[in-house]
C-alpha cells in the first residue's frame, strides 16, 4: 500500500520502540488495517472466526496499558484509486472479489458497533482512512498514527507507527517513523515525498520510470 519502496527509503530513520512506551498517548488507527490483519491471520491458521475477537482483545490490552485509540473508518475511495482497489481485492479474495467489498464494509460496521459498546471513539473519513489519521496527527489531535500505509506521510502525518504486533512472547515492539527525522537525516520534506510518489508510483499513479521505458 502507498508509495512503492517508501519504507526502504525511510529505513535509516526507523526506530524500534516498546509498546509500553506509548502509554499516555492517543493514537489514530486505520480500522480496516486491523480487520485485514485479523482476517489474514485467521485464514493462515484455517479459522473462520470473525475478526471482532482479535480487535476486542487488542483494544482491551492497549486500554489497560493506558493507550487511547481513535479509530478511523474508511470512506469512499477516490475514483483514481479504482484500479488499485480492484487488483487488491482480486489478490485478497480471488473469485469472490466482486462481493467481498460489501461484506468487508459490513464487518467494519459491526466492529464500529462493538467499539461503541466499549466506549472507544471512531470517525468515518470522507475518503481514505490514512488521510484522516494523518489529519488528526497534523492538527495535534492525536500523538501519532498506527498504519502500514506510507501515504500517511504525504497527507501530513508527523509520527507513524508500523508493524504493530502483540502476538509475541517477548515485549511487543513496533516501528516508529517521525517526519522530523525524515527531514533532518534524509533531507526529505513532505513535498519531496510527494515527488517520490510520482516517480516511484503509488496507489493513484503507476511508476513513471516504467512509463518512460514504455514510451521512449
Amino acid at each position: 500500500m502507498g508509495v512503492h519502496e517508501l519504507w526502504s527509503i525511510l529505513e535509516p530513520v526507523r526506530k524500534s520502540v516498546p509498546l509500553y512506551s506509548l502509554s499516555g498517548k492517543t493514537l489514530a488507527v486505520d480500522l480496516s488495517l486491523w480487520v485485514c490483519e485479523a482476517q489474514h491471520v485467521q485464514a493462515m491458521m484455517g479459522r473462520v472466526t470473525k475478526p471482532h475477537l482479535n480487535l476486542f482483545f487488542r483494544v482491551s490490552s492497549l486500554t489497560l496499558m493506558g493507550i487511547k485509540l481513535i479509530f478511523v473508518m474508511e470512506g469512499e475511495a477516490p475514483k483514481l484509486k479504482a484500479e488499485t482497489m480492484y487488483k487488491r481485492n482480486q489478490g485478497r479474495f480471488g473469485t469472490k472479489a466482486a462481493a467481498a467489498p460489501k461484506r468487508f464494509k459490513a464487518i467494519l460496521r459491526e466492529c464500529a458497533e462493538m467499539l461503541d459498546c466499549m466506549g472507544v471513539p471512531w470517525v468515518t473519513a470522507a475518503g481514505e482512512a490514512e488521510a484522516m489519521c494523518a489529519y488528526l496527527d497534523s492538527q495535534g489531535l492525536v500523538d501519532g498514527c498506527i498504519t502500514n500505509d506510507g501515504d500517511a506521510f504525504l497527507y501530513g502525518a508527523r509520527t507513524v507507527y508500523r508493524n504493530f504486533n502483540m502476538n509475541t512472547k517477548q515485549d511487543p515492539q513496533l516501528d516508529c517513523y517521525q517526519t522530523s527525522d525524515v527531514e533532518r537525516d534524509l533531507h526529505l520534506s513532505r513535498e519531496n515525498l510527494v515527488g517520490l510518489a510520482i516517480f516511484l508510483g503509488c496507489d493513484y499513479i503507476p511508476n513513471v520510470i516504467n512509463m518512460v521505458h514504455i514510451y521512449v
